[in-house]
């Protein structure tokens, strides 16, 4: 993304985030036709949900890694693209100028969150808030402001009118994305089964948790272990479809899992539960949230007793966490 100009009134908080820009500027980076997080834009989750919950937007890591996969594939240092960004005060405002993947998160996580904000965003699920959130962080230049005057908020139509302004106000070819909305929702696949209404795999008073999802001696482990005696009940942490039950090898694509399960959700969402003792399922077979679906062990590439527990969004394994229910009940 070659960023173009930014414009901000110097003075309150406020009035940065609504007339100055974290990028505004087009976007030419391909983050992956397909809809999917790549695994190098998955790798930096832990340290957005750090940023997230610094800056008040837990519940939006899934947004700020949608925007990091439009901006950089995960492959710059300028992860968020913000080094134009007015919060940008350790390297110069300048396009690239960022060399810190983390201090590019951290910036582009602080400019999105007071564009949430500023847009009156309710939700992750409030599609017309984060659109007009997301505009404004591509355009900048005002744009929030000025979209609530011209429609009462986003729309594909006025990001176009506001685009055209202020390329000719500036005298320049062409000014932001006016598609960057739909860029970027493509990777924005939350619905209300993926935020917070998983089950989770073991009841409670019967497992402790001995790694989560993260790096671990520069390894990135992709779910959470839950510790239990061998023979302990595993549960569906929601309603869907076995599509694999069986021993995992590198050839059906569950390599070192030792005996594994893979439940289908839907499209978007399914869930693995490895290392089982026993497995009490089928491929093909249906299953409700709560069902006993395996025996904790430790088979395949294991060195205790647990059940790898592993949530997949559209192929690609994330941070589990935000996904579980709060209650912790199966």
């Amino acid at each position: 993304m070659t960023p173009i100009f930014f414009v901000f009134i110097i003075g309150a908080f406020l009035a940065a985030v609504v007339g100055g820009s974290a990028a505004g500027s087009q976007s030419n980076i391909d983050g992956g036709g397909d809809g999917t997080l790549s695994a190098e834009v998955l790798a930096y989750q832990p340290i957005v949900s750090q940023y997230c919950s610094k800056y008040g937007i837990p519940d939006y890591v899934l947004l700020v890694l949608s925007v990091m996969q439009q901006e950089s594939g995960g492959s710059r240092k300028d992860l968020m693209q913000c080094s134009e960004c007015p919060l940008n005060t350790k390297y110069p405002n300048k396009p690239n100028s960022i060399t810190d993947p983390k201090y590019s998160i951290e910036i582009g996580t602080e400019y999105l969150a007071s564009c949430l904000r500023a847009a009156l965003c309710k939700s992750p699920s409030d599609i017309p808030g984060i659109s007009l959130a997301l505009q404004g962080y591509n355009f900048g230049g005002g744009y929030i402001s000025w979209a609530f005057e011209h429609g009462g908020g986003y729309s594909q139509a006025n990001a176009i009118q506001f685009s055209e302004l202020k390329a000719r106000d500036l005298n320049c070819k062409s000014y932001g994305d006016s598609q960057y909305v739909n860029r970027v929702l493509k990777y924005y696949n939350f619905n209300s089964t993926g935020s917070g209404t998983f089950g989770y795999p073991l009841k409670p008073g019967t497992y402790s948790i001995t790694r989560g999802y993260g790096y671990d001696d520069g390894v990135l482990h992709k779910g959470i272990d839950f510790a239990a005696p061998v023979g302990t009940n595993i549960y569906a942490a929601s309603s869907g479809t076995v599509v694999f039950a069986g021993y995992g090898a590198s050839g059906n694509g569950y390599n070192r899992y030792g005996n594994v399960i893979v439940i289908k959700q839907n499209e978007k969402y399914s869930t693995l539960y490895g290392h089982c003792s026993k497995l009490l399922v089928t491929t093909g077979q249906a299953v409700q949230r709560g069902s006993v679906i395996g025996l904790v062990g430790s088979t395949g590439d294991s060195t205790g007793n647990h059940c790898h527990f592993e949530i997949r969004v559209n192929g690609s394994q994330v941070d589990p966490a935000p996904y579980l229910s709060q209650k912790k009940a199966v």
